[in-house]
């Protein structure tokens, strides 16, 4: 397995202040994003190691404060709200800009297991309300928390370390559930 991907950095400047980019083209990490019912968000990843590649993009938002900005025909953008509190507005002048803006190569360290030992102290409570997902006409976006971004990268790595294709819905689940949101297609029963 790989040990690290090179990503692309973009900077642009977004009212008062510069946000980081991570773009990334979905068919060249074989994740594809799509809309269902018009308002559930699915993250379908092709097998482990793009799960993996999906956890680590999680992990590096969380620690780094970027946007991540997977591009297609369904485009997504994942960040912490409250870093960037940005409008759709905001996102499509990203999506625009993105394409003229000069981008530097990033090393982004993969995953490449889980530590199950998270789950002995997961509460339920923590999380929830920590996602927002949201979706119009060709962006989607999820909007996390810190915790949000926590849980997101963590479900990936388990997903893909356990080589299951997707959570089972339960009584927590909500609209914006993670259970809801990735699968791993190859594993996908």
């Amino acid at each position: 397995m790989l040990l690290s991907y090179q990503v692309e950095r973009a900077k642009v400047r977004m009212k008062s202040k510069e946000i980081t980019i991570v773009v990334l083209q979905q068919k060249d990490i074989h994740i594809e994003i799509r809309e269902e019912l018009g308002r559930v968000l699915l993250m379908d990843a092709a097998d482990c190691q793009e799960m993996f590649l999906l956890s680590s993009l999680f992990r590096h938002s969380m620690q780094t404060r970027d946007v991540i900005f997977l591009e297609s025909n369904m485009d997504l953008f994942i960040f912490n709200g409250a870093i960037h509190p940005l409008t759709m507005k905001d996102l499509r002048k990203i999506k625009a800009s993105t394409q003229f803006t000069k981008t530097e190569l990033y090393r982004l360290t993969l995953e490449n297991g889980h530590d199950d030992s998270m789950w002995d102290t997961w509460e339920q409570w923590k999380y929830e309300e920590q996602l927002r997902v949201k979706t119009d006409q060709d962006i989607g976006v999820i909007n996390a928390s810190q915790l949000g971004l926590e849980l997101l990268f963590h479900q990936c790595a388990y997903l893909a370390s356990l080589f299951t294709g997707h959570s089972h819905i339960d009584w927590n689940s909500t609209q914006s559930s993670i259970e809801l949101i990735i699968r791993n297609i190859a594993r996908n029963d």
